[in-house]
């Protein structure tokens, strides 16, 4: 059997508080514990959250799912990163991506466009990286310029907390998101809805990339979100999920035909998990599209009855 990891995402404020629900998932079998960031939505912060999940959990690893990079500075997000690597013993992940996907996100922090958005979200992640990897940084860009900054305390990870780099599926993945994987990323996050088919091709522009910044393309690491949903059968399933897909993105919304989702039977689901597992895909980021009140027990079938199937040496 394939050996894969998976992560779950807290559901946000509920009669489950996050610090639950993150010891429920180490409990469950999965491998990372996800917290999302917004501004203008009715979100925690991620950093806090998942500081406050390491002191009642031992082994999962725990994931900014992801960090925008248009939200803060280089060095907020360094120094939150240190920080929360130093008290969970070393289980941080660093997602990121260029955040602000809420309109209101961008306004209040003076981001006049999504253009202006990618651009500063770029030197932002070169700096942050120069911090993680070098000491005494010294830089000249738009939007910074400082000399001699080095980043204390270390973290516990060597060489540096790992850096995931997401992206959005609009109709493509643009360049520029895979440019930013291929320059500074351990693992690359294919975004829900990505065509199967389209998978060998980001990889290959990903390495490129990589190959071009010096780094070593084979080290590059491969993860995919995926919508799941439980049922008796996967037409039931896929029901379910054309009904609550939809008030969840709140715009119109049908399930592919030829989708990659984990609808239907937990074997259903596993033979979804190998079918991303032929892609080389590691890890696998879920997004339970069943009704609210179902997602606690969803999850935990899922653990029991999918991510059992998948167990062995982690990321």
């Amino acid at each position: 059997m394939t050996v894969m990891e998976f992560g779950v995402t807290h559901t946000g404020l509920s009669d489950r508080s996050p610090v639950r629900q993150g010891m429920d998932a180490e409990v469950w079998g999965y491998g990372i514990f996800w917290s999302p960031e917004f501004l203008a939505i009715p979100t925690l912060e991620p950093f806090a959250v998942l500081s406050a999940v390491a002191q009642r959990t031992s082994t999962i690893k725990l994931g900014t799912g992801v960090a925008g990079l248009a939200l803060r500075s280089p060095f907020q997000l360094a120094k939150a990163a240190v920080t929360t690597d130093i008290l969970s013993d070393g289980r941080l992940v660093l997602g990121l991506g260029l955040g602000g996907v809420h309109p209101k996100d961008l306004e209040i922090q003076g981001i006049p466009n999504m253009r202006e958005r990618g651009r500063i979200s770029n030197e932002r992640l070169e700096i942050l990286y120069r911090l993680f990897t070098e000491k005494s940084v010294s830089h000249s860009g738009n939007y910074y310029t400082f000399e001699d900054f080095t980043l204390t305390p270390d973290p516990v990870q060597k060489p540096h907390v790992p850096i995931w780099v997401g992206a959005r599926w609009t109709g493509k993945i643009f360049d520029a998101a895979l440019k930013r994987a291929g320059t500074y990323a351990d693992v690359f996050i294919f975004p829900a809805d990505t065509p199967t088919s389209y998978y060998a091709g980001a990889k290959e522009k990903i390495q490129a990339y990589a190959e071009a910044a010096g780094r070593d393309p084979d080290a590059i690491r491969y993860a995919s979100t995926i919508w799941t949903c439980l049922g008796t059968t996967r037409e039931e399933a896929k029901a379910t999920a054309n009904r609550v897909i939809p008030n969840m993105l709140g715009v119109p919304w049908e399930v592919p035909d030829n989708a990659c989702y984990g609808l239907g039977t937990p074997e259903d689901c596993v033979a979804t998990v190998e079918e991303f597992a032929g892609l080389g895909v590691s890890h696998l980021l879920l997004a339970p599209c069943c009704d609210p009140e179902e997602a606690t027990a969803q999850t935990e079938q899922f653990g029991r009855e999918v991510v059992s199937r998948f167990k062995g040496d982690t990321l």
